[in-house]
């Protein structure tokens, strides 16, 4: 009888053992080299079909580590797949790169700024895409790093606050034109024995206010790794929601760098106050870190190091 039950109990753990194995099974193995697939996101927006450009060094087997790459404004992925063929094969990195076409994802409301107002529910925002397009493609990775640069690295920005449950072990965002502001209240807060009114007032997407995520999302999001990579120096947002509303981009800040200095104090401020550890940082690129491949090589070093 003892005979019969550690046998029932071995198949049983090897049935688990079984499962389990088959679950890390990506439903879209990366072949080696480069390679594209369309990825038809049933968990999300099935009516929004993605080209995703891979790129798997020789010496990588489907487990290396992962980093998914977001173009910029001009929905240009493989542009940004080239840039990093040699950081992949240098870092030993699977490069995943979504592209977002504007027939689908239309204007920087639907891309930059995760097509949150149009959607009523998170599964259906580009930044759910992101983490659906990553259960697609992983063997066993429990984790990822993320890229965007301009547009992309608004989606970053902007991800790490409404999906601060996302898998990202660090987000990098490099040379975004403007931020969602960490800021979800819009009434207002005792300073002190005073009153006083805030600062922000301009609803999402300029700051959190009159949107989906509010102070629980924020108290993670503040934890997470978020590196910011901005040159003062790199072009003005040209996406039709940055020109159209130019006078609340320029609120933010008159350049990219005071921009960006105004969200990290912002964020800073803000992390005191709910008494949580910040993780996002402020990283000062040199001038000729201006465009995508500058960009990528400067947020690989951030990331993995220089050799």
């Amino acid at each position: 009888m003892n005979t019969d039950k550690h046998r029932l109990a071995g198949w049983f753990v090897m049935l688990v053992a079984a499962v389990a194995s088959s679950a890390a099974v990506a439903a879209t193995p990366v072949p080696s080299g480069r390679w594209s697939f369309i990825f038809t996101d049933q968990k999300g927006r099935p009516d929004r079909p993605i080209r995703v450009f891979t790129y798997r060094p020789k010496q990588c087997d489907t487990t290396c580590p992962i980093v998914i790459v977001l173009h910029g404004a001009k929905r240009d992925a493989y542009p940004y797949m080239k840039h990093w063929g040699s950081i992949a094969d240098e870092h030993k990195v699977i490069v995943i790169g979504p592209q977002f076409e504007a027939r689908h994802w239309p204007k920087a409301a639907a891309y930059n700024e995760g097509d949150v107002k149009a959607q009523p529910g998170r599964e259906g925002w580009a930044f759910a895409a992101i983490e659906h397009l990553f259960d697609e493609v992983r063997d066993g990775q429990k984790d990822y790093v993320l890229f965007g640069h301009g547009a992309g690295a608004q989606v970053v920005q902007r991800m790490a606050i409404y999906r601060p449950d996302n898998r990202a072990r660090v987000m990098v965002a490099a040379n975004p034109g403007w931020y969602t502001m960490p800021e979800w209240r819009k009434d207002k807060v005792k300073v002190g024995d005073k009153e006083v009114e805030r600062k922000i007032k301009d609803p999402f997407p300029y700051s959190m206010i009159d949107s989906p995520a509010g102070e629980s999302e924020l108290r993670t999001a503040l934890q997470k790794r978020l590196v910011l990579i901005v040159n003062e120096k790199d072009a003005e947002p040209s996406d039709d929601e940055a020109l159209e509303k130019g006078d609340l981009v320029k609120k933010q800040g008159d350049s990219r760098m005071d921009r960006a200095e105004n969200f990290i104090k912002a964020a800073t401020s803000v992390s005191q106050e709910l008494g949580v550890k910040l993780g996002w940082e402020l990283n000062e690129a040199p001038d000729k870190v201006n465009e995508a491949y500058t960009a990528s090589e400067y947020a690989a070093a951030a990331v993995f190091g220089k050799r």
